[in-house]
């Protein structure tokens, strides 16, 4: 990813629906929005320009810790004022083995700058706890490629069988996987669609769909989301724009 799309990233993570639904839905399946375990050590593996991990101790949880592979990230996450990140790449993941109770991962495996995704995942495992929570969050579905892909650099989208199947073969125990962003799915399909129908001169520099729609909008659009936080606290849902997924590295005798 450009430096510009940090920088879109960064002034829209805060107030996008989009991302404030994704925080929803890792507190959620998670179950952090109740606050359990407040002293937990969380790691934000590949953070981007920090949202998650400021969320996280808005939230009251005090001991997070982030890494990124890209120094733009690290950048905006120094801008944030975050001093617990560093640099690192999932290949290698920088912290050692079953150190760590719960690690978040958000649009991180998919991504074209990651040769081996299975290494990434493995090396997830091996710095997770026994009994240790995963939460990733991936794009769905290879029918919504786009020229949003290009833009932040996404190589692979991800059915809820398909990573349930690699947590699996790494060791994982797959507690929740889910889709989400079901009720806005018609109009990413639709923007997607019109994007591909459109096209792209090939000297055109590509874009992502992060733009902050005027706020009312942006309102209605994360009560939408809200309500599906509600529906994952019982339920699945069984199609949507993005996959969450909760694995636990088993325990030991």
């Amino acid at each position: 990813m450009e430096f510009e799309e940090y920088r879109i990233m960064r002034e829209a993570e805060d107030v996008h629906w989009w991302y404030r639904g994704l925080r929803g839905v890792m507190f959620t399946l998670l179950g952090l929005e109740r606050g359990e375990g407040l002293r937990t050590r969380i790691l934000d593996a590949g953070c981007g320009t920090g949202g998650n991990i400021y969320a996280l101790e808005q939230a009251g949880f005090g001991h997070v810790l982030g890494f990124d592979y890209n120094s733009h990230g690290i950048y905006f996450c120094r801008e944030r004022g975050l001093d617990n990140i560093c640099q690192g790449s999932l290949m290698s993941v920088p912290f050692r083995d079953n150190s760590l109770e719960i690690i978040v991962s958000c649009d991180v495996i998919n991504d074209e700058g990651l040769p081996d995704e299975m290494q990434a995942l493995r090396e997830l495992y091996r710095v997770l706890a026994p009994g240790g929570r995963l939460f990733l969050n991936l794009p769905a579905y290879n029918f919504l490629k786009g020229e949003h892909d290009k833009a932040t650099s996404v190589a692979r989208r991800y059915t809820t069988r398909g990573i349930a199947k690699q947590l699996r073969s790494v060791g994982f125990k797959v507690q929740r996987v889910t889709y989400w962003n079901m009720f806005l799915f018609p109009l990413v399909l639709a923007v997607r669609s019109v994007s591909r129908l459109r096209g792209r001169d090939e000297h055109e520099q590509a874009r992502s769909d992060i733009n902050v729609p005027p706020s009312p909008f942006n309102s209605i659009l994360t009560m939408v989301l809200g309500l599906e936080h509600k529906l994952l606290r019982r339920i699945n849902l069984p199609f949507g724009s993005s996959v969450g997924v909760v694995a636990v590295k088993p325990r030991r005798a």
